[in-house]
């Protein structure tokens, strides 16, 4: 069934903002969805009235489930004909989303209200905070069951928060885990029976401090390294795309089947 036109819904509690993407049925994210968050989230992060974010999902069920596939496909067509090389990357959608998320100078809290797997997981690996709802039961990275891996800063975000080494293996594993064992590991910070109330709840606490201090605390906790790291990481994963056509077959048969992701051994 074919995607309606995605959307990027805000609304306004004071001085919290609720961003809400949504793109039907399938509640991927493309290219366009990308650009259409980033300029909701850096709107309102050049209103000095806005003191927290909220980034949750508006298909029922869903966060941002992954990526769309199909433009990943077609992106590594691209590469392959020397059409665009692996820079070119460093100025998507995406890159240009994880940086207002990952720099934002107020808190940015990722509410999982359903299922948040591949470049969803990435978004909410950008926030500041991710609560999940109690039922979730679809966290995580599968990308390397296309052969792939984790191309918007992943492996950099996850190895980060859980240390190089479970990083590692989760990504190297295709993990896909529920909300519990996600708290287990680290993945999220909370869960809740409403990821949504829960995150507003935080968000209204987080917006009552004074915005001179979380602006500090923003800026002096972020890694200044990590940058150089992620550009590593995105033209690394384009370099994959543009390298071996053994992959673009596979992301032409998973386009084709219309498979999901995280049902891919």
């Amino acid at each position: 069934m074919k995607d309606g036109a995605s959307q990027s819904c805000v609304q306004r509690h004071g001085t919290v903002a609720v961003v809400q993407f949504k793109n039907e049925p399938s509640g991927l994210i493309a290219t366009k969805g990308a650009a259409q968050l980033s300029d909701a989230i850096e709107e309102l992060l050049q209103d000095s009235s806005v003191h927290a974010i909220v980034l949750t999902g508006g298909t029922p069920g869903v966060f941002i489930r992954h990526a769309d596939v199909s433009q990943i496909l077609h992106a590594g067509e691209t590469l392959a004909e020397n059409r665009v090389g692996p820079a070119d990357f460093l100025c998507s959608p995406f890159a240009r989303l994880h940086r207002l998320c990952e720099t934002a100078p107020v808190p940015i809290i990722a509410a999982i209200d359903g299922v948040c797997m591949g470049g969803g997981f990435e978004i909410a690996l950008s926030c500041t905070f991710r609560i999940a709802g109690r039922g979730v039961k679809q966290i995580g990275l599968p990308e390397i069951r296309l052969g792939i891996f984790p191309g918007s800063g992943g492996i950099r975000r996850l190895g980060r928060l859980l240390g190089v080494h479970q990083a590692r293996a989760f990504i190297l594993r295709g993990a896909v885990v529920g909300a519990e064992q996600a708290l287990t590991l680290g993945l999220i910070d909370e869960i809740a029976d409403s990821a949504v109330a829960r995150a507003v709840e935080l968000a209204n606490e987080l917006a009552g401090r004074p915005p001179a201090a979380v602006r500090a605390i923003m800026e002096l906790c972020r890694h200044n390294e990590l940058e150089a790291d992620l550009r590593e990481e995105v033209t690394r994963f384009a370099t994959l795309l543009r390298d071996h056509h053994e992959i673009l077959a596979r992301l032409r048969a998973f386009v084709a089947g219309g498979e999901s992701l995280d049902k891919i051994p």
